[in-house]
């Protein structure tokens, strides 16, 4: 894990694992009564994303949103973290967004916080660090993001479907890695329930800013920092990106093929 980490103030980890209304189609092939719940590499995803965060040194808080406590208790692997270190739970709200407000409310959070998904079993303790620190060392941000670069995402997961957002200076993949670094910061869920229906459809969301800067999107005349700055200008946060360095951590598990993608991936890293 990055040295650097252990100097960045500890932050407090939200996992979004709220489920559809309508029911999720990973679920229902993997056989589970949640999304969360789906096995990879043997274990449900969420056990490795707890794992990880709780491995993680900036993390000293961490809070399930949107998943039933019995059904977290049921499952074996999600039991034994909670013997080890029992499971802190909330409710959540029908979005991501929803839930990562209703949990900055009802539990009275600070900044800085780590918001991320039930659905990155790849996530990694060392990738959660060099997300926090880089969150950290940030001058003048709300709100970070994590990014990877997308040429290497594909590279370790050739042929299997992920969200480009493509700009002047490079094309990158999301990594359900999101810092709320500030007071301001903490309003963001807010905002950005009001445009994470499109967040599989990038130029959707960047049409909420105006079609003269869609069609610079499309055209990839926009920057990264154009991006940021627009963002600024339209909601008043100041956003900045984190690169990080594990190709993995642009890789979250929305389909069965990616289910088998994750799974195959996690069981090299896993073989002795």
């Amino acid at each position: 894990m990055s040295g650097d980490a252990g100097r960045a103030p500890a932050f407090t980890a939200l996992v979004m694992a709220g489920s559809r209304p309508t029911g999720d189609p990973l679920a229902a092939a993997a056989g589970v009564a949640h999304k969360a719940l789906a096995p990879v590499a043997g274990r449900p995803m969420l056990a490795h994303v707890l794992d990880a965060l709780h491995a993680a040194v900036a993390v000293q808080r961490v809070v399930i949103c949107g998943l039933e406590p019995q059904l977290a208790r049921r499952e074996p692997a999600l039991r034994a973290i909670d013997a080890a270190r029992p499971l802190e739970i909330i409710a959540g709200g029908a979005t991501p967004g929803a839930s990562a407000a209703l949990a900055i409310d009802t539990l009275a959070l600070a900044p800085p916080l780590l918001i991320t998904t039930a659905d990155h079993p790849l996530l990694t303790a060392a990738t959660v660090d060099e997300f926090c620190a880089g969150s950290a060392a940030l001058t003048a941000a709300d709100v970070s993001f994590g990014l990877a670069q997308a040429a290497r995402v594909t590279a370790v997961f050739p042929g299997i479907r992920r969200t480009h957002y493509r700009f002047r200076d490079g094309a990158f993949c999301g990594c359900n890695l999101y810092g709320l670094l500030t007071a301001a910061g903490c309003t963001a869920p807010a905002v950005w329930m009001r445009v994470e229906q499109d967040r599989k459809r990038p130029w959707r969301m960047v049409a909420s800013l105006g079609p003269r800067i869609l069609i610079r999107f499309l055209l990839g005349r926009l920057t990264l920092d154009d991006l940021t700055t627009l963002l600024h200008a339209r909601t008043g946060l100041r956003a900045r990106p984190v690169h990080l360095s594990d190709a993995a951590a642009g890789f979250d598990v929305d389909s069965v093929e990616q289910q088998r993608a994750a799974d195959a991936y996690l069981r090299r890293a896993l073989r002795p």
